[in-house]
This record gives C-alpha cells, sequence and structure tokens, in this order.
C-alpha cells in the first residue's frame, strides 16, 4: 500500500502501488508533519486476508500509540466503494473506529464525491 500525500491535505492511501517502508511508517511520517488531513481510501475489506495474527497485533499498538494525533489531525476517513456497497459488519467496524479516533468515517462511490467530502470535512462542514 501507498499513502499518496501530493494532494495534501487529502490524503489517499492507495493499495495500488507499493512504498519501500511499511504503510505504518507512512502513516507516522505524515502524522509527524503536523498537519490536518483527511485520508481517503480505496482500502478493500478484504485486503487484510493474508494478514497473521501478529501482523494484526504489531497494527493495533501502532493504533493505540498514535490515537491521540490522529483524532487531532485527522479530520476524516472517506471509503472508496465503487461500484460495490461497503457489507454492514465492515460499516459497523468503521463506527466504531470513527468512535475511537474521534473523526468521521464516510463512504463513497466515486473519487470525485471524496474530494468533495474531504474539502468539506477539512472546512469544517463535518457530514
Amino acid at each position: 500500500m501507498l499513502i499518496d500525500a501530493s494532494r495534501s491535505p487529502l490524503v489517499f492511501l492507495r493499495t495500488q502501488g507499493q512504498s519501500n517502508i511499511s504503510v505504518e511508517e507512512q502513516l507516522q511520517q505524515l502524522l509527524d508533519k503536523g498537519q490536518r488531513f483527511v485520508l481517503i481510501t480505496d482500502h478493500s475489506q478484504d485486503d487484510h486476508h493474508d494478514e497473521t495474527p501478529g501482523e494484526r497485533k504489531q497494527k493495533a499498538l501502532f493504533f493505540k500509540r498514535v490515537k491521540d494525533q490522529m483524532r487531532v489531525l485527522c479530520r476524516g476517513m472517506i471509503v472508496l466503494e465503487g461500484d460495490k456497497s461497503t457489507p454492514a459488519p465492515m460499516r459497523l467496524a468503521a463506527a466504531t473506529a470513527s468512535k475511537a479516533f474521534g473523526f468521521t468515517v464516510a463512504f463513497v462511490s466515486s473519487e470525485d464525491e471524496a474530494i468533495r467530502k474531504g474539502e468539506s470535512l477539512l472546512a469544517g462542514q463535518g457530514n
């Protein structure tokens, strides 16, 4: 996965792309800049099927460690669904994450819609 901050403060987490550092390190670098952002992802619910329990634990520990930074800097996360609606269990998990991190999670069908929503979140207009 690749965190593409070239359009910052709209930051794209892209499944089509690679980096020589982990997504956690990329996210930490983004947080270390101290600038507010909206995360837009084309991340699918089945992207983690090959993760080991150890990898899941490491990821959970990372997010626990950066939770306060995420709460301050991340204005929201927008999931690009495309043509396929996100299943209810994933939406429930997103709602839980939204409460834990204190930011909005939205689901949209297109990148243009995601950009409009992201700009709205950055402007403080919420949902």
